[in-house]
């Protein structure tokens, strides 16, 4: 079934239907059907892409509705994402101000750093592996080079260029250029 809905939202979305393909990805395809009291064929037809254009031009206002209701719960996500990431840091603030370290996560960062080393190392070391057997290697090393990256980016914040963005963006609050 989800291959069929992104196989329809890829329609919608590419015949300039971003409205109803947003209220879709939000909601699911049977509330906008139900909401809008039409069907939304699998594998729309040229016809019914005009039809379904005419139903968003209609109906416009509700599927507005729709997606800010998606980015609202997208915030909220963020949101809770924010403030874990924050009750860490605020964790790690507390280690240091008593003179010790976060030893646990010191430990999983090197873990994956050996890792990551040692899938590389084997990998490369060993020119007659199994092909699937490299995959799955190759598979697990990026997973953890995942790990490593939001290690990076939880100590070190997303970019630096995250981190100008943010002081253009305070200079411009304040009226400096």
């Amino acid at each position: 079934m989800i291959p069929i809905i992104a196989s329809l939202l890829t329609t919608l979305a590419s015949n300039g239907l971003g409205l109803l393909s947003s209220a879709i990805q939000a909601k699911g395809k049977e509330v906008v059907e139900n909401t809008l009291g039409v069907k939304i064929p699998d594998a729309p037809t040229p016809e019914d892409v005009a039809k379904l254009r005419q139903l968003q031009f209609d109906h416009e206002e509700r599927l507005i509705e729709l997606s800010i209701e998606k980015a609202k719960n997208d915030l909220e996500g963020f949101k809770i994402e924010v403030a874990d990431r924050d009750s860490a840091r605020v964790r790690d603030v507390e280690f240091i101000k008593r003179g010790t370290t976060n030893a646990r996560a010191n430990l999983m960062f090197f873990f994956a750093v050996c890792a990551v080393a040692g899938l590389v190392w084997i990998v490369w070391k060993d020119q007659g592996i199994n092909e699937y057997v490299k995959g799955i290697f190759t598979l697990v090393l990026g997973r953890f080079l995942g790990y490593l990256d939001n290690i990076y980016s939880f100590e070190f914040g997303t970019t630096r260029s995250s981190r100008e963005k943010d002081d253009t963006i305070n200079k411009m609050a304040k009226g400096k250029e």
